[in-house]
């Protein structure tokens, strides 16, 4: 018996101890894609909405300088501002989170609504609230999987 036939009985023996009979590459790959899924499936969703108009609420009717039409591009584009800033936030945050960062990272983005809301001032645009559960379960799968990243890299140190 081979030195490398040894080792992969011995790996396919952790294996079925974890309960898995795949080598760990095809399971890491599973979740990766299982993950990108409902990642896609989010970002699906949050570019209906930011289509649909339906991703900032409020706004109303406003005049501007005695335009309606004015009034109304002004809201518009206060809207994608707004969207846009929360959006960069929210990359922010997906870019700087570790795996246990996710209640630190919820936070920044509630923050980030606040002050949209806030300084949106006469206009009163707010992010509707689906939009901003969206972008907290985008913040949640990527924490997720991290921290299942983080779990299955542990097993590959002991044994090292």
């Amino acid at each position: 018996m081979g030195l490398s036939s040894l080792i992969g009985e011995v790996g396919m023996l952790g294996r079925r101890e974890r309960g898995t009979a795949q080598p760990d590459w095809v399971v890491e790959r599973v979740a990766v894609a299982d993950h990108q899924a409902r990642l896609d499936l989010l970002h699906d969703e949050m570019k209906a909405l930011i289509k649909a108009g339906a991703a900032v609420e409020g706004g109303g009717q406003a005049t501007y300088n005695g335009s309606d039409a004015t009034g109304r591009r002004l809201v518009e584009d206060w809207s994608a501002l707004m969207l846009r800033s929360y959006n960069c936030e929210a990359e922010n945050c997906l870019q700087m989170l570790r795996a246990g960062g996710l209640e630190a990272a919820r936070r920044r983005l509630d923050r980030a609504a606040s002050a949209i809301e806030r300084l949106s001032g006469t206009v009163g645009l707010r992010l509707s609230p689906r939009y901003q559960a969206l972008r907290i379960r985008e913040l949640e799968l990527t924490a997720d999987h991290l921290r299942r990243k983080a779990e299955s890299r542990r097993p590959r140190r002991i044994a090292s």
